[in-house]
């Protein structure tokens, strides 16, 4: 019970120290985030020597995992069919193996043997805060890819980084508690690493990063459970199909909230940040479009980006001058038109309907970005 209480004070620590690092940024240098880590991992080791006893059967996880990491890279770069490839921004040599391949190896294989040591106190609430270490962890190696300095790279902070990560170390301690490390180390060297060998990466846009990410761990956590936890009894036939039509409905309603949030494709939503619709649409709701370039007519609403601003203005005029269409808008609540023309090539789509207020909480955090800008 004492040797539990100190586990619980050392996650506890854990947790604001991690925190402290990554809103203030004191670990910007992933060299010094891997050394402190193996310096964690060390002293855990030293104070914590005695280790749960594992399952026989980890070599089997083992390969499971294998084949779970390839066919997430295989998922990734078939997906690069439809999106393009980018070349890799690092590519191999001895300059990444210093700066890149080393260090992450390093945090891995540090951030799991803390995890274990830590899961020697195998509470409810000891498994919780072991999560929310390893989040933080998660979110030092990426927190400066995304500034954070305005609410576009905030969202993606927020969701590619945390959601995943959460989900991928809920995964990770259900596996630490029942099959060791091992597994665990191997499957996240070939998904974190791999950019770094690879010369070229899918292009694809970060919604669906964040999705792959959290998708994966649920797939195999259902995997592990129909077929490898001996701690219960065998899942019911019946059971198991619930929780594949749950994964089948929540993956699609996630895919088509990625297809909307992104505005990469047919449909789209945005949220409307300004008052010159209003009566019509006001500040804060939120307009369903569809890319419908070839049907527009005098009095639809459109949206149409315009020095890099999105804007949603009714059509008032329509021209067809040298074989090209030029529409010309006002918003319903401006008493001028709209000083210059908009091409067809400027429009993304045409409004269909709006959810009022459900675009409140962005503005507002969009507000909270600017002020602090």
């Amino acid at each position: 019970m004492k040797k539990n209480n100190v586990i619980l004070k050392i996650e506890i620590l854990l947790v604001i120290l991690l925190s402290a690092c990554t809103f203030f940024r004191f670990t910007s240098n992933k060299i010094f985030i891997a050394f402190l880590l193996l310096l964690v991992a060390l002293l855990l080791g030293y104070f914590f020597k005695k280790e749960k006893v594992l399952k026989s059967d980890k070599n089997k996880i083992l390969k499971i995992l294998l084949v779970f990491s390839i066919l997430y890279l295989a998922l990734f770069y078939m997906m690069g069919l439809y999106t393009g490839y980018n070349k890799a921004s690092n590519i191999f040599g001895l300059s990444t193996i210093i700066k890149y391949i080393i260090p992450f190896t390093v945090i891995i294989i540090s951030t799991e043997y803390i995890r274990k040591k830590l899961l020697i106190n195998d509470s409810l609430k000891s498994k919780a805060l072991v999560v929310i270490i390893t989040t933080f962890i998660d979110i030092l190696l990426y927190i400066n890819l995304y500034s954070a300095d305005n609410l576009d790279s905030f969202l993606i902070l927020l969701g590619f980084i945390t959601f995943a990560s959460v989900a991928n170390n809920l995964l990770f301690t259900y596996l630490c508690s029942r099959y060791g490390i091992k597994s665990i180390i191997i499957y996240r060297l070939i998904t974190t690493l791999y950019i770094y060998f690879i010369p070229y990466e899918p292009d694809v846009y970060v919604y669906f990063r964040t999705f792959i990410r959290m998708l994966f761990p649920l797939l195999i956590y259902l995997y592990l459970e129909k077929y490898y936890n001996s701690d219960k009894e065998a899942t019911s036939k019946k059971d198991f199909r619930k929780q594949i039509i749950s994964l089948i409905v929540g993956t699609c309603m996630i895919i088509a909230v990625i297809m909307l949030v992104s505005c990469k494709f047919y449909a789209g939503v945005l949220v409307i940040g300004s008052d010159s619709m209003t009566g019509t649409i006001d500040r804060g709701d939120v307009v369903f479009y569809i890319a419908d370039k070839d049907n527009i007519k005098k009095s639809d609403v459109i949206v149409f980006e315009r020095k890099d601003v999105r804007i949603v203005h009714r059509v008032i005029n329509k021209l067809n001058i040298n074989d090209s269409e030029r529409y010309y808008t006002q918003g319903d609540a401006n008493k001028y038109p709209d000083e210059f023309y908009v091409s067809q090539n400027e429009v993304i789509g045409k409004v269909l309907f709006k959810i009022k207020y459900i675009g409140k909480p962005t503005l507002w955090l969009r507000n909270v970005f600017d002020k602090e800008g």
